[in-house]
């Protein structure tokens, strides 16, 4: 049976495609369109495109191709989307698992499943059928750029434009703007290339923009300039060190924006991310395009800027980014808020086990080489060859990544998911290598080892006992061995966390909990991440009320836990078997303190059924 789902087949989803493949890891892959590629397909039939006739990729071809698969020698410096299609092309038919994709079809829903994994139900485009399938695993790489962004909120006035507005993802080419007053808005890769060609064909071109920046050129001293990066340096030396030699040869090569009319960038190099482009300063330099502050108001075929300044136009561009968004899952899994998205080094959600994020990034170099290091990741954690650290580490990778962003780059919705290309790319294997040593540090499941069970039955309804059994702060009230409890924190869900203070005759210790499932008259598990022990409440309704099991599952515990927690047994307790004797007693007792405490809420006001504790029948 397949267990992995990988949603879209650009070049993130093909990179997911090829590792797995390789490793021997079934798969899924769907695909919207007819063929592989995605953004880099002109005209793809999936809908989702953006690419424009002219468009060529801006890495280079030594930096963008796959570490597994080189661009063939004949393909110039920077390949157009037509090189790069046959490419992704020959990429799978190559390594041979084209029969994997099941084109033509798009996902349109993924719900956590009952039980663990994920529910996805795809929809044939052709036919309209619908298919729900059940995986442990999703891998998501449907991009970030088919969502367009309109600028927010929108410039006054701009509803009673006379003349044309549409979005760069739906531009595809110049002639329609033949003889018009063009305005592009915006200053990244798409706003040059696009103000360059409209330049070539309109009686006019502006080009607006709210702040400055850098142009970087495409070639330096007869080089791509990418291949003069060296990996090494951009790992070891300091960034101001960085910032000073790229502003050196920034300065060599192209002189300052300035010269051509842009605006005087407000913000340090590399703290903001430069627009990439050959073509923009000659076509300033010769006075074919007009260089603009921001729009501030439309009046019908008038555009008015922050100069004070006015033109009369007669369509405007919008180059102004993407939202981050995934229709198919719902918000309470993950909901970008202004493209903010928290995951473990880009790919892990820390919150829903088996869901890995491919290609989700911004990158200061190429996607595809970044996406496949991030793909042979996953496969590692997918083969138990590595693991993840607790939640509480992941947590803290997640906020010191944004702190960095938020003190390096400007504030902008194009900046939540920077990554530097091979810093990026260390960071990768630095995780791999620590992922590998957890995984080592992991013991085998015991042979024949099941988990100890208690069940009780207590006449109250679900939510009632779970109410009690959530509450951690109440759980020296159950255990015979906890003196007290305390939330980290005010949530109950998945991922909140307590200290559990403990006691038993002198010894007193401190444990650290971390909440697995807590699911309202359903379920409520934790994990005491100190000794590796897992603690878990199942509740089921039965004959009208409730059916109470809890278990201790010990399968969990590394090498070093395991050999601790059987040092406490023999010194304690005279061995395992003790140990095991005292667990059911105190779990009896347990289960019989929750069952008196829910039942007599239950029945608060009315005659309770005359009933000990010590008398009840367990099930």
């Amino acid at each position: 049976m397949t267990d992995v789902c990988i949603i879209g087949a650009g070049s993130s989803g093909i990179a997911a495609c090829q590792v797995l493949h390789e490793r021997g890891i079934a798969f899924d892959c769907y695909e919207a369109g007819s063929q592989v590629g995605g953004n880099w397909r002109y005209l793809n039939d999936n809908g989702l495109s953006s690419a424009y006739r002219s468009l060529h990729i801006n890495t280079s071809r030594h930096l963008t191709e796959y570490r597994c698969y080189p661009m063939p020698e004949d393909y110039p410096a920077y390949p157009d989307h037509h090189q790069m299609a046959r490419y992704f092309d020959d990429f799978v038919d190559h390594f041979g698992f084209r029969d994997s994709i099941i084109f033509r079809t798009e996902v349109t829903r993924v719900v956590p499943a009952e039980g663990g994994g994920w529910n996805v139900t795809s929809r044939r485009r052709d036919t309209g059928a619908e298919t729900t399938r059940h995986y442990q695993t999703v891998l998501v790489a449907n991009g970030h750029h088919t969502d367009p962004r309109y600028p927010e909120p929108a410039f006054p006035g701009a509803d009673t434009f006379t003349g044309a507005q549409i979005h760069s993802h739906y531009y595809r080419v110049p002639e329609e703007y033949a003889g018009k007053r063009v305005l592009v808005l915006g200053f990244g890769n798409s706003a040059s290339d696009i103000a360059v060609e409209t330049a070539g064909v309109s009686a006019r071109t502006f080009l607006a923009m709210r702040r400055g920046g850098y142009v970087f050129p495409k070639f330096m001293f007869g080089k791509p300039s990418d291949d003069l990066i060296s990996p090494f340096l951009t790992r070891v030396l300091p960034r101001e060190m960085q910032r000073w030699i790229m502003a050196g040869l920034l300065r060599l090569t192209i002189g300052k924006v300035t010269d051509f009319g842009l605006p005087e960038p407000g913000h340090k190099l590399f703290n903001s991310h430069p627009t990439v482009s050959e073509t923009l300063l000659p076509r300033l330099g010769h006075g074919d395009i007009t260089v603009k502050p921001n729009i501030t108001r439309f009046d019908g075929d008038t555009v008015h800027f922050a100069d004070g300044s006015s033109e009369v136009i007669d369509a405007v561009i919008y180059c102004t980014g993407y939202r981050i968004s995934f229709p198919f899952l719902d918000e309470s899994v993950i909901a970008p808020d202004d493209n903010d998205v928290s995951l473990f080094h880009r790919v892990v959600d820390p919150r829903h086990p088996g869901l890995y994020f491919i290609g989700l990034f911004q990158p200061l170099g190429a996607t595809t080489v970044l996406s496949e290091a991030q793909s042979h990741w996953v496969a590692d954690l997918l083969e138990g060859k590595a693991a993840l650290p607790a939640m509480e580490k992941m947590q803290r990778e997640i906020a010191q990544y944004k702190e960095r962003l938020a003190k390096r780059y400007v504030a902008s919705k194009r900046h939540t998911i920077q990554v530097d290309h091979y810093p990026y790319l260390a960071e990768l294997a630095g995780e791999r290598r620590r992922g590998a040593r957890r995984a080592k540090k992991a013991v085998e499941p015991l042979p024949g080892y099941q988990p100890e069970e208690e069940s009780i039955w207590i006449d109250a309804e679900p939510g009632l006992v779970w109410d009690l059994i959530s509450d951690v702060t109440r759980m020296g009230e159950w255990s015979p061995e906890c003196r007290r409890c305390i939330w980290r924190g005010a949530e109950r869900g998945a991922g909140a966390r307590f200290i559990g203070i403990n006691r038993r005759g002198w010894v007193v210790w401190v444990t650290s909990n971390e909440v697995e499932k807590a699911e309202r008259g359903r379920s409520f598990a934790f994990r005491t991440t100190t000794n590796g022990v897992r603690w878990g409440y199942r509740l089921a309704p039965v004959d009208g009320g409730t059916l109470v099991t809890e278990q201790w599952d010990v399968s969990g515990q590394s090498a070093g836990q395991r050999k601790r927690t059987a040092s406490f047994a023999n010194m304690m307790l005279g061995g395992y078997d003790g140990h095991t004797a005292e667990l059911r007693d105190g779990m009896r007792k347990t289960l019989a303190r929750i069952k008196a405490a829910a039942e007599q809420r239950s029945y608060s006001g009315r005659k309770h059924p005359s009933a000990e504790a010590e008398d009840l029948v367990t099930r």
